[in-house]
């Protein structure tokens, strides 16, 4: 048997970036209306977004939310593997990790270094210990002394 699932991991990583998106679509939202309603010049607003998106707040909001998705993503790997879970979840990070290396490369994010490399390591970090959840799931509950 083959110790990585392609369907789990492809099925995690889905789940964690596309989870990421949905979830994180509201502060989006709120700091693009808190802008607009702002009269922010149009040649500004990018800018004025990315401001509102690093408030500490805001930014911790959306942290949680890309590592709780991450976690889930290794869940979901691990479970439709059904064998060598922390290898398949950690797996699932792979399209975060591929995504973030992307916009680092043609410098198109706007976060500082720091930011970017902590969200490398930790999403296949997060995504392991989904994995890792999955199994601890999968023991058998020890029986009554």
């Amino acid at each position: 048997m083959t110790k990585v699932s392609v369907k789990g991991i492809l099925a995690g990583g889905i789940t964690d970036v596309g989870l990421t998106m949905i979830l994180g679509m509201p502060l989006a939202i709120y700091a693009t209306l808190e802008v607009a309603l702002a009269h922010t010049p149009k040649d500004h607003m990018h800018s004025a977004v990315a401001a509102i998106m690093h408030r500490p707040a805001i930014f911790a909001t959306g942290m949680l939310i890309g590592f709780g998705c991450s976690v889930l993503g290794g869940y979901v790997a691990a479970r439709l593997a059904k064998h060598d879970e922390l290898l398949n979840g950690c797996l699932s990070a792979f399209l975060c990790v591929a995504s973030g290396i992307w916009v680092a490369t043609t410098h198109q994010n706007s976060d500082p270094i720091w930011q970017q490399i902590i969200e490398l390591v930790a999403s296949p970090i997060l995504g392991l210990l989904g994995g890792y959840l999955r199994l601890r799931q999968k023991r058998p509950a020890s029986l009554p002394a």
